[in-house]
């Protein structure tokens, strides 16, 4: 785990110098960074994203949650940024292998 959040570390450094200095983009670089600050540390009590369940269906229905955030005129351009960059966080969960696994887990709860 640690040398893959410093894997990610290195990452945001690139995107850091990368991202437009819009609002938009630093609500996507808050967004990364408090992603990166929540996975370091050891509390989960308060990261909402390590609460839920990490099926395929649960996080379709966040990751939509996310876009529809995203694309609201009535939030902010900080705050679309922001959900842009958890909208991008789900999606990659959505490909891990770790999502496999607990759909797979959870199919056999409901057929069991």
């Amino acid at each position: 785990m640690e040398r893959r959040i410093a894997d990610a570390e290195k990452e945001l450094d690139t995107i850091r110098t990368t991202i437009p200095g819009t609002e938009t983009g630093r609500g996507y670089l808050k967004g990364l960074e408090g992603l990166l600050l929540t996975t370091k540390s050891n509390d989960d009590k308060y990261l909402y994203l390590a609460k839920i369940e990490k099926t395929e269906k649960k996080l379709r229905t966040l990751r939509k949650e996310f876009v529809d955030h995203g694309k609201n005129t009535l939030h902010s351009d900080y705050d679309r940024g922001y959900f842009q960059a958890l909208e991008n966080f789900i999606r990659k969960l959505e490909r891990s292998d770790l999502t496999q696994v607990n759909s797979a887990e959870e199919n056999k709860k409901v057929k069991g």
